[in-house]
């Protein structure tokens, strides 16, 4: 006797389609929005920030002798960067979602993810460098704080003072490896610490997030602790969103576009802390 199957019924058998799209999955963003930003109107394809050098006191013996520094800048040159989809008028029509909305998402994701990749490549101009072969250690961690107190001075005040330090997910076991970076007696930490909800608000003053965003070399993770103040973006346009209907090949253009720059604004306000990127 031969029964009706899933196999025999196929033809007969519809699938449905979920209303719910589930967008590409992207690196959490670890650096957008902790920099100083400048606004950045008008004319002009260059922005100049003045930097004003130290002026030290003497005391006094008879004579006053004037401070003439010759002051620099740091110059930040927006581009203009995009992600775009064209999408055909008869999968538009067709399709059970409208595709318009599902994409645009999807491009304002890739526009902020480009963002903070371009934040994280200014590793490459610190001076300050620490760590290497090596895994994240409690010793390390400690050293690359010492080397921003040591260099930002007045412009890094422990407990005042925002500094975060930002991790390559491959070290997310080592960091909570340390005992002494996640315990609460040695944090103070009341209710949920660090061990039971996997972040690490503060540890010696520093805020820990991790992101795939920090960039590799060598085989090496150049994860960095800085200050707001270590690097900065201008912004010529705000992310903008243009719809464009191409009659010629019945399709409709999606470009989701913004202008700016980032550029490093006090070396001694960041620190590279290499590890082992495996």
């Amino acid at each position: 006797m031969a029964n009706v199957t899933t196999t025999t019924a196929a033809s007969l058998i519809p699938e449905m389609w979920s209303m719910d799209v589930e967008l590409a999955a992207q690196e959490h963003r670890g650096f957008s929005g902790r920099i100083k930003e400048f606004p950045f109107s008008g004319p002009g394809d260059v922005l100049h920030i003045p930097v004003i050098g130290k002026i030290s006191a003497a005391a006094f013996s008879g004579t006053v002798t004037y401070t003439a520094n010759t002051e620099s800048s740091v110059d930040i040159t927006p581009d203009v960067s995009y992600a775009a989809v064209q999408i055909d008028r008869k999968a538009d029509v067709r399709a059970i979602l409208a595709l318009g909305p599902m994409y645009t998402a999807e491009l304002g994701k890739g526009l902020a993810q480009y963002e903070d990749v371009q934040i994280a490549s200014l590793y490459a101009g610190l001076s300050q460098s620490m760590g290497g072969a090596s895994n994240f250690s409690k010793a390390n961690h400690l050293l690359a704080i010492r080397y921003l107190i040591n260099s930002g001075k007045d412009k890094v005040v422990m407990g005042s003072s925002k500094i975060w330090g930002v991790i390559h997910p491959i070290q997310w076991d080592h960091v909570f490896g340390e005992a002494e970076v996640i315990s609460a007696n040695v944090r103070g930490d009341a209710g949920a610490g660090p061990a039971k909800l996997g972040t690490i608000d503060l540890a010696y003053g520093v805020t820990l997030d991790f992101s795939g965003n920090v960039q590799t070399a060598g085989s090496r993770a150049k994860n960095m602790y800085y200050t707001m103040d270590a690097f900065a973006i201008a912004r010529k346009m705000t992310p903008t969103l243009d719809m464009d209907f191409h009659i010629d090949s019945l399709s409709n253009k999606i470009v989701a576009s913004q202008d700016f720059g980032v550029a490093e604004l006090n070396d001694g306000l960041g620190v590279v802390f290499e590890t082992n990127d495996t």
